[in-house]
């Protein structure tokens, strides 16, 4: 799914046994409308540091809901980390506000599943203004979050200088073949900001069920991007030079489009690209560490793309493969490289370790 990072969360809060109010760090609310309850006593002495807030609201009541009067209470000052999940339709206009005016030491923000900024242009201005009211936040996680292409740049413009670590990843949805086009592509790029040390931008393979009646929308595989790669290379001259996590995926870019981002990002220990292929992975991997760009990398993922005459040639051979000159000749150019990932649309992965001197291929 997209989103790893909120699934961690949630197994480590479900896996625990229930707490006294008085002990509890981490507090999970289902909500049927928009009133949340009145935090106990207990709450606000506790040192409460983790919120979150998901929708349990039927579908057939939800947009009479955004009409109807709304609660928040007051709120422990404690809580740094907010998450806001599966709110479909967003919220009603002021609602968000409201929270921001109770929360306002936020550090780390995730938003999954929903129309953050709803679809009028109050709630448009309400989702902003709440983003630019959190003068704290450090972290902010958009996982299968859309709105209109405007409004999802106002979204990000509206993040402070804070901000070191971004998100924002999608689940593909191989039953919507207009899937692509609601994700703000150019807005996310241009939303990358100067001092951001951490960038996520990706689209990840759905889950494969074994159920018949799921099996639809759930084929292997994604699709990046395509008609972004120079836009990005572009951005990461300009803001480029502090990343050292940088996962772009999202985006299909070109051999050459991957010698650039390398000249931006000399600092980067950790990268992954979707790359358009010719031949095969050497296409991609020759040039990383050339001339010292890209040596200091520690992680690599490669996310293959293959042109028209490669895919001819995958029908015939089965898949691509990782040479063995080729990951020696590269190993020896990025000294520090400890792990190579590759994969064709996310489909079968090849994975390489190095342990000791030797190159180890691990089973996924």
């Amino acid at each position: 799914m997209a989103a790893p990072y909120l699934s961690s969360k949630t197994e480590v809060l479900s896996s625990q046994q229930p707490v006294e109010p008085a002990q509890a760090r981490a507090a999970q609310i289902p909500l049927q409308n928009f009133s949340l309850p009145t935090f106990p006593q207990e709450a606000f002495t506790s040192g409460l540091e983790s919120l979150i807030l998901t929708s349990d609201i039927k579908l057939d009541e939800y947009t009479a809901l955004l009409s109807q009067p709304f609660s928040v209470p007051e709120l422990p000052h404690s809580i740094t980390s907010l998450t806001l999940e599966l709110f479909s339709l967003g919220y009603p206009s002021g609602f968000l506000s409201e929270l921001g005016r109770q929360l306002r030491g936020l550090r780390t923000l995730t938003l999954y599943s929903q129309l953050f900024a709803g679809t009028t242009q109050e709630t448009h201005s309400d989702a902003v203004s709440f983003i630019k009211a959190q003068k704290a936040l450090q972290e902010v996680h958009l996982l299968d979050v859309f709105a209109p292409h405007d409004v999802f740049g106002e979204l990000l413009a509206a993040l402070g200088d804070e901000v070191r670590f971004l998100e924002i990843s999608y689940t593909f949805r191989h039953s919507d073949p207009e899937f692509l086009k609601s994700i703000s592509g150019t807005e996310i790029v241009r939303g990358l900001k100067k001092g951001v040390v951490g960038w996520t931008a990706c689209v990840t393979a759905p889950e494969v069920t074994e159920d018949d009646e799921d099996r639809e929308g759930t084929e292997v595989g994604m699709r990046p991007l395509e008609g972004v790669g120079e836009k990005l290379v572009e951005r990461l001259k300009e803001v480029g030079s502090a990343l050292v996590v940088l996962d772009a995926t999202m985006f299909e870019v070109s051999v050459g489009d991957v010698e650039g981002i390398l000249e931006s990002c000399r600092g980067v220990k950790a990268l992954s690209l979707s790359v358009g292929l010719q031949n095969g992975w050497g296409d991609v991997l020759n040039v990383i560490g050339k001339a010292g760009k890209g040596a200091g990398i520690e992680s690599l993922e490669i996310v293959g793309v293959p042109g028209m005459e490669l895919v001819e040639r995958l029908k015939g051979s089965g898949k691509l493969v990782v040479e063995e000159g080729e990951l020696e000749a590269l190993g020896e150019r990025c000294k520090e490289l400890k792990s190579l990932k590759v994969s064709v649309l996310r489909t079968g992965i090849e994975f390489w370790v190095k342990e000791g001197e030797a190159w180890v291929k691990k089973t996924t």
